[in-house]
């Protein structure tokens, strides 16, 4: 075990709190061995709470993500019934990715972009158009 001067505990003691390392699950004798090392973990976000853990995985399970039943209120100890996999998941994505992109196939690109050709032209060729004085 090493000894340390009032003055050097005081002031990492202090940083220690600071960083709020303890969340990060560090020891004040831990970040006394090595202060570099573990101010870089100040820079991370902390880890949330197990109640935060728990909302979180409460929300992901109840969104519409196609990985989960719509509406599922509860934290699920197994997969339920009408589970989707997440392989026929991105199957389906593809497919209905290739029939758009052959929806539009026959659009003319410019510069691999797809592009619609104007039909109108700048001047009308009725008389209409003409703006000079006549008769005159």
């Amino acid at each position: 075990m090493r000894t340390y001067s009032d003055a050097t505990l005081e002031h990492y003691a202090d940083r220690f709190i600071a960083l709020r390392l303890a969340r990060h699950g560090v020891n004040l004798e831990q970040y006394l061995a090595n202060p570099a090392r573990f101010e870089r973990l100040a820079l991370e976000p902390e880890p949330p709470l197990p109640a935060q853990q728990a909302a979180a995985l409460r929300l992901w399970w109840a969104w519409d993500t196609g990985l989960a039943p719509a509406g599922a209120s509860t934290v699920p100890t197994a997969l339920p019934a009408n589970y989707q996999c997440w392989r026929e998941l991105i199957a389906q994505w593809r497919h209905a990715e290739a029939t758009v992109e052959r929806d539009i196939a026959h659009l003319p690109r410019r510069n691999g972009a797809f592009i619609e050709p104007l039909h109108h032209h700048r001047f009308p060729r009725g008389g209409q158009s003409d703006f000079t004085k006549r008769g005159a």
